[in-house]
Formats: C-alpha cells, sequence, structure tokens
C-alpha cells in the first residue's frame, strides 16, 4: 500500500514545472494565446495563472472549440493546483485541469497536449483523494494510458516530458508490476534524445542502481553533476544536481 502511495505521488513529483512549449498559435485567436504563453512564463508569480485562467475563459466564450485554449486552461489549472496547500482547493485545481485536458483531447485527439496535462492532472488529482478511493479510481492506469499516447504522438514534447513520466512510472510501480526494465528503455531514450534534461539522467540513475548497473548509474550522477541544463529545464523539480549529490553520498561515498 505503501508503494502504491509513492507511485501517485511520484508521478507528479517527478515533472513539476516542467517548461512546456507554445504551439503555433490559431491565427483569430494569435493576441491572447501569446499573452497565456507570456503569463505562463511568468507562473510563478501572484496572480498570473489567474489571469491565465481569465484569458483563456474569454477566449472560449467566443471559441467553445478553441483547442489551444483548452489545453492552456488545463497547463493553468494543473499549477494552480500543484502550488494550492489546502488538500480541497488542490483536489478541485485539478479536477478542472483534467477536465480542460479532457477537452482538449477529445476535440484534437491527434495532438499532445491534452494526452499530456491529462496524464499530469490525473496524476495531481489522485494525490489528493488518498491511496484507496486512488486504487478504486483505477488512477494510475488513467497516467500510464494518457501518458503512452502523449509518448506516442510526440515523445519530445517538453524536453522529452511524456518519457520521463513514463519511465518514472514504471519505476515506481509495486511489485509485481514493477518494470525497471521498461523504466530503462523510456529513459535512455529521453537522455539520447535530450542530454541536457538533467532530471531524466538522475531517474535514468536510480533505475540501473536498482538494476544493479553500479557503474552506470554513477555516471549518470556524474554527468547530472557536470552537465548545464538544456534550455527551459533550469526550473525542473525535484532540482536535479541536489539531488545527485546525495544520491552520490548515499551510494558511492561521495565519489
Amino acid at each position: 500500500m505503501a508503494r502504491a502511495a509513492a507511485l501517485l505521488l511520484c508521478v507528479v513529483w517527478a515533472l513539476s514545472p516542467i517548461a512546456v512549449g507554445a504551439p503555433q498559435a490559431q491565427p483569430a485567436s494569435g493576441p491572447a494565446i501569446a499573452r497565456m504563453d507570456e503569463l505562463w512564463a511568468t507562473r510563478d508569480d501572484t496572480g498570473a495563472m489567474q489571469d491565465a485562467v481569465r484569458a483563456g475563459n474569454e477566449l472560449i466564450a467566443a471559441d467553445p472549440t478553441n483547442y489551444e485554449a483548452e489545453w492552456r486552461l488545463a497547463r493553468a489549472y494543473w499549477w494552480l493546483a500543484l502550488t494550492q496547500r489546502d488538500r480541497l482547493g488542490r483536489k478541485a485545481l485539478a479536477v478542472r485541469a483534467m477536465e480542460w485536458a479532457e477537452r482538449a483531447r477529445n476535440h484534437r485527439p491527434e495532438r499532445v497536449e491534452g494526452h499530456y496535462f491529462m496524464a499530469i492532472s490525473v496524476g495531481e488529482y489522485g494525490a489528493t483523494i488518498g491511496v484507496m478511493q486512488a486504487l478504486v479510481d483505477g488512477i494510475a492506469g488513467k497516467v500510464e494510458s494518457a501518458a503512452l499516447r502523449a509518448n506516442e504522438i510526440d515523445s519530445d514534447y517538453a524536453v522529452g516530458a511524456p518519457g520521463i513520466v513514463l519511465g518514472r512510472y514504471y519505476f515506481m510501480l509495486p511489485w509485481p508490476k514493477r518494470d525497471l526494465h521498461r523504466s530503462q528503455r523510456y529513459l535512455e531514450n529521453v537522455v539520447r534524445r535530450h542530454p541536457g534534461k538533467l532530471i531524466a539522467h538522475q531517474f535514468l540513475a536510480e533505475t540501473y542502481y536498482a538494476l544493479g548497473e553500479r557503474d552506470q548509474a554513477h555516471g549518470q550522477l556524474l554527468l547530472v553533476l557536470t552537465t548545464a541544463p538544456a534550455p527551459d529545464t533550469e526550473r525542473d523539480l525535484p532540482a536535479p544536481k541536489p539531488l545527485a549529490e546525495a544520491s552520490l553520498r548515499e551510494w558511492f561515498g561521495g565519489h
């Protein structure tokens, strides 16, 4: 049961404030979409995501099937949930994020954003409802299916974010469903295509270590500590370099 709880929390923890790029906006709503992206870039500022929600709702009032607004509303609500301290408030915001993500992927199932934000919004929701209810609701499976679809559409989205979700997901599954080799494959693909995505190297090190591949785990930790982060990933949480330092001390005595 504890491992199940860790799984639900981990999917959110692993992918926290990842920088998400802005696809080309629809011409009819270009300035408003650009404004939502500008607000996302300043999401740490008080009120920025509430302003993004207002901008998105204005777009939806004018065009109820505006996909570009829908997935950005999912993104904004996900961030608001992630940064909300009150559990009930966090749950309500996560539900709103899920609703907008579902609406987006229903309108444009061939696009990656709706599926990706569904995966991490469901993970955020699962972290608020307790282990038993999460298991009853099949939260883990919903995270997996949405992340798999996002990865199938665009494995490079948000600097390899779908593959990181999946790699961490299969790492954290409780026995007998845990699949370290599958975790390894997804994370190796991310670091091969995005060598500056340092949190992927850290998670891959943890997978290697669990597989008994100490030398490979050590190499990944050194890469985290000596590699400059890819653009738009400096704000990733958890911060990879302190994690790598802690893992190096614990596993290898700091060497």
